[in-house]
């Protein structure tokens, strides 16, 4: 018995006719440039799209300062003394469990724009599940319970 061998290639002689012409040359050159275009606006609008993400995320991590009240009465703490109170409130807050007593005995005393340059001087730090919070993001994540919530709100009202 003999093995029939299968044709590679163009098996219709009109297909063949039409791709060896002028026209058939022109359509076959006509769809590979507009292979090329679509290939091109698609890598244009995926870096555009990605340029875009990135951007969004950026725009939407950063870190938004508080701004003071000039209703309220000044600051009543310094530059310096916000910066200490920050860097003990982070301490007191970071790793297993919070420590409530420290964080209630920095933050008294402190008014509303005493608190926003405290707020300030936190900026935006990373946890222990390396997400990164302010102070008041902190506070509400670390302090739950309802009476953590009351001690809070007597120390600062209006705040938390």
């Amino acid at each position: 018995m003999a093995v029939q061998q299968k044709n590679k290639g163009l098996g219709n002689p009109a297909v063949l006719a039409l791709a060896s012409s002028p026209a058939g040359q022109k359509a076959v050159s006509g769809a590979i440039d507009t292979t090329f275009k679509v290939v091109k606006i698609t890598a244009i609008v995926a870096v555009v799209g990605i340029g875009g993400y990135i951007a969004y995320r950026v725009y939407k991590n950063r870190f938004v300062s508080m701004a003071t009240n000039p209703n309220y009465p000044a600051a009543n703490i310094s530059d310096d003394v916000a910066k200490a109170k920050a860097e003990a409130l982070y301490n007191a807050m970071y790793g297993w469990g919070a420590n409530l007593e420290v964080v209630l005995n920095t933050l008294s005393g402190l008014n509303y724009n005493g608190y926003s340059k405290v707020f300030n001087a936190f900026g935006k730090r990373k946890s222990a599940t390396l997400s990164e919070m302010t102070l008041t993001e902190w506070i509400n994540d670390q302090f739950t319970s309802a009476s953590d919530r009351t001690k809070l709100q007597f120390i600062l009202p209006g705040i938390f």
